[in-house]
C-alpha cells in the first residue's frame, strides 16, 4: 500500500494532537459512540481512529481482536483510516480481498473485508475516521452513510471539547501565574520611573546651582565662598548621582528577574515531563518494535521537564520508533531497540540504537524525522551518530 506523503501540513497536524487526544483512558462519550455505529450499521467493528504521520491511534474502539485492541493502534500503512485523512472524504471498501490499495496480509490476518470510515475533524483539519469494519463483503447504504455522517459530527464535538477544555486549562494556569508576576513587573518598572523622575529633579536641582555659582563667580570678593560652595554641592550631586544609578541598576536587575520568571511561566504551558514523552511513544508503537524484538523504557535518574510540546515530542519518537523498527525489520532483526539518556545544559540527548543499525541506516531515520519537524526546529534537533540515532529535547531551564 503507498503511503500518504504529506498529510496536509505536518506541522499543524502535529499541533493538534494534544495528549488528551492521545490519552490512553477510554473517553466514556466516544466509546458510546462507536458501540452506537456497531449496532446501527450491524457491523462488529467500529473505532475512533487518529492517524498521526507513521501511525494511527484508536482513541475508542469495539470489536477488535485481542492484539489491536491492546496495542489500541497499528502502523499507518496497513491502515484503511489513511485514505479519509489523505481525501478528506469518506472512503468506502466493499471487498478489500480484491482491492489492490488494502495490504491482503491485513485481510488475511484479521479477516477485514468491508470498510466504511467517515472524516473526523478539529479546527477543520482532518484528524482521522469514525469507522466501521466488517468480516464480510457488503456495501454500505446511503442511510448508512447518513448514520455514520451524523455520529461523525458526534465525535467532532467531543474531539473539540477535550481540546477546548485542554487550552482552557491552560489559559487558566496561565492567568493565575502571570498575574502575580506582572504585578512585580509592574512595580519594578514603576520604580524605576521614579527614580528616572528623581534624576531629572536632581538635573534641575545642579542647573540651578550652576546658575548660582555663575552670579557668584562675577563678584571677586566672593571667590572663596564659590569654591567652598561648589566643593559641597559636587559632592552631594555625585553622591546622589550614585546612590540613584545605584537603585535604578537594583529595580533593572528586579525587572530582569520578572521578565524570566514570566518566561519560565510560559514555557511550563508547553512542556511534558520526559517520561510521558517516551511511554506515550511506546504505546504508540509497540505492535512495531515488538515485531524485530521490542524496545524496552529506559532507567529515569531523573525526569525532567521537556520545553518541546509534548503532541510533538511524542510524534517524533514515535515516528522514530516506527522507522526504526521499519528498517530493522527488513533484515530481519529481532534483537531490539535500546534507549539512552544523557542530560545535558539545556537539553536532554536521546541515544536510539541496535544491534543490527548500521549508519546508513541511521540515516535514514534521521532524513526522516528531519523532514517531519523542519531543519531548524527550535527545542528539537536529531542527528546520525556513526550507527546510532540522537533526538535532542530543550529541557524546561534552557535559555532561548
Amino acid at each position: 500500500m503507498d503511503r500518504i506523503d504529506v498529510l496536509g501540513d505536518k506541522s499543524e497536524r502535529l499541533d493538534l494532537f494534544s495528549k488528551e487526544l492521545l490519552a490512553e483512558t477510554n473517553d466514556t462519550e466516544l466509546q458510546e459512540i462507536v458501540k452506537k455505529a456497531a449496532a446501527e450499521l450491524n457491523s462488529p467493528i467500529a473505532l475512533v481512529s487518529l492517524v498521526l504521520d507513521q501511525v494511527q491511534f484508536f482513541k475508542a474502539h469495539i470489536g477488535l481482536p485481542p492484539v489491536l485492541a491492546s496495542s489500541r493502534g497499528t502502523h499507518r500503512d496497513v491502515s484503511f483510516c489513511q485514505f479519509v485523512v489523505r481525501d478528506g472524504e469518506t472512503f468506502e471498501v466493499t471487498d478489500a480481498s480484491n482491492d489492490p490499495r488494502i495490504p491482503q496480509h491485513v485481510v488475511k490476518e484479521y479477516n477485514i473485508q468491508a470498510y466504511l470510515g467517515i472524516p473526523i475533524k478539529v479546527n477543520e483539519t482532518v484528524m482521522g475516521s469514525l469507522c466501521v469494519l466488517d468480516t464480510k463483503k457488503r456495501s454500505f447504504s446511503k442511510e448508512e452513510r447518513s448514520i455514520l455522517e451524523k455520529l461523525a459530527k458526534l465525535v467532532n464535538i467531543r474531539l473539540k471539547a477535550i481540546t477546548k477544555n485542554r487550552r482552557q486549562t491552560q489559559l487558566d494556569l496561565t492567568e493565575a501565574t502571570l498575574k502575580p508576576a506582572l504585578s512585580e513587573l509592574s512595580n519594578a518598572l514603576n520604580t524605576i520611573q521614579g527614580f528616572i523622575n528623581k534624576s531629572m529633579l536632581a538635573e534641575t536641582s545642579i542647573r540651578t546651582f550652576l546658575n548660582h555659582a555663575n552670579h557668584l563667580f562675577s563678584d571677586h570678593s566672593q571667590y572663596s565662598e564659590v569654591i567652598r560652595f561648589s566643593h559641597e554641592a559636587a559632592i552631594k550631586a555625585n553622591q546622589l548621582n550614585e546612590d540613584l544609578l545605584l537603585e535604578i541598576e537594583f529595580a533593572v536587575n528586579d525587572s530582569t528577574d520578572c521578565v524570566n520568571a514570566l518566561e519560565q511561566i510560559v514555557m511550563n504551558i508547553d512542556s511534558t515531563q520526559l517520561s510521558e514523552i517516551i511511554v506515550a511513544a511506546q504505546d504508540l508503537s509497540r505492535n512495531a518494535t515488538k515485531l524485530i524484538g521490542g524496545f524496552g523504557l529506559p532507567d529515569f535518574k531523573s525526569d525532567p521537564m521537556i520545553y518541546t510540546k509534548g503532541n510533538l515530542a511524542i510524534a517524533i519518537i514515535t515516528n522514530c520508533l516506527l522507522i526504526l523498527s521499519s528498517e530493522l525489520g527488513k533484515k530481519e532483526s529481532t534483537n531490539g531497540i535500546n534507549l539512552e539518556i544523557k542530560e545535558h545544559s539545556g537539553f536532554i540527548e536521546l541515544i536510539f540504537s541496535a544491534k543490527d543499525l548500521c549508519r546508513d541506516t541511521a540515516k535514514v531515520v534521521t532524513d526522516n524525522l528531519t523532514q517531519l519537524i523542519g531543519s531548524e526546529h527550535p527545542t528539537i534537533h536529531v542527528e546520525a551518530m556513526s550507527e546510532d540515532v540522537s533526538v535532542q529535547l530543550k529541557t524546561l531551564n534552557a535559555k532561548s
